[in-house]
């Protein structure tokens, strides 16, 4: 137990840090988790489910488990959704809900900007029974709960082939509770999507994630979509000192991975995904695993995608 004891102790030290929130590396397929603007985006009630095992082989890592539903109404103009998300590291685990809510303003024949609020509720459990320490009196002996409020605001633009957020979470600051919170974090987000002949086509895109005390992280992503039924892809994430460029930055640069993830759209509605991230440091000997699904209801196109949208 003494490695769960470690691991939360690490989490604690890494408050300040960008890894903070949860972490999955499907985003790129639903960003409603990152930016409440993209709620409704895809036009259709969309449900969308993961799980992610990361670091397999240590006791006590990181798991992540998160179920989101999103559409839109009938007037096409308000995006309404519902994300839920557990994160656990060892005996340390937290548990949010979040209320999105979308409003679309077309401002060109296929263009779509978007505003998002999600308010949301955020349980923090830290459970001494796990840990089999008891002559710690900064470690609880039984479980403890904390609760606190959080709003996320986002920004977001798309058209049939390009996009672009920008977003925050982690608004709601109470410096005076006892738990550590989160920094607030910001996030950008853009990509493309480009012909490179009849049946497949290319989207680049790139992630940056921010809050101003620890080194930004960035994702540069590239994908393929085969017959618009199975995506194939990379994601290069690593971390650089853009705004916070001090000495005692350098040692949390290195926090390089790469992941390779697939979606197959085994049906019109029904869709499988899945990722494999391997690090590039110290940690290469443990890997992370991702699986998700998703599901499309009411039909309203007839392409092998339900939905055109190809983010």
């Amino acid at each position: 137990m003494r490695i769960v004891y470690t691991l939360l102790a690490l989490l604690l030290a890494l408050s300040a840090s960008a890894q903070q929130n949860p972490q999955y590396s499907q985003y790129i397929f639903n960003s409603m988790g990152i930016n409440p603007a993209y709620t409704g985006s895809k036009n259709v009630l969309n449900v969308n489910a993961f799980h992610r095992t990361q670091w397999t082989g240590i006791d006590g890592a990181p798991t992540t488990q998160a179920l989101s539903i999103d559409g839109i109404t009938a007037s096409n103009k308000l995006g309404i959704g519902l994300a839920l998300t557990r994160d656990q590291i060892g005996a340390h685990s937290t548990i949010s809900g979040y209320a999105n809510i979308a409003v679309k303003l077309p401002v060109s024949e296929t263009g779509v900007f978007s505003l998002g609020l999600a308010p949301g509720l955020v349980q923090t459990k830290i459970d001494g029974n796990e840990l089999g320490i008891g002559d710690d009196p900064a470690i609880p002996a039984n479980s403890e709960n904390s609760f606190r409020p959080d709003v996320k605001i986002g920004a977001y633009f798309h058209t049939q082939r390009f996009y672009a957020g920008l977003s925050a979470s982690d608004l709601l600051q109470f410096k005076d509770m006892d738990n550590i919170e989160p920094e607030r974090h910001y996030y950008f987000t853009t990509g493309y999507v480009l012909d490179l002949g009849p049946f497949v086509k290319l989207k680049p895109s790139i992630l940056m994630k921010e809050d101003f005390h620890s080194p930004t992280s960035v994702d540069l992503n590239a994908f393929v979509l085969l017959a618009d039924r199975l995506w194939l892809g990379s994601s290069y994430r690593t971390s650089m000192n853009l705004f916070n460029n001090t000495p005692e930055m350098e040692g949390m640069k290195n926090r390089t991975a790469i992941a390779f993830i697939g979606e197959l759209q085994i049906h019109k509605s029904f869709r499988l995904g899945y990722a494999y991230d391997k690090m590039l440091n110290d940690m290469d000997a443990f890997n992370t695993h991702e699986i998700s699904v998703g599901y499309y209801f009411f039909r309203k196109n007839d392409t092998k995608m339900l939905t055109p949208q190809y983010f």
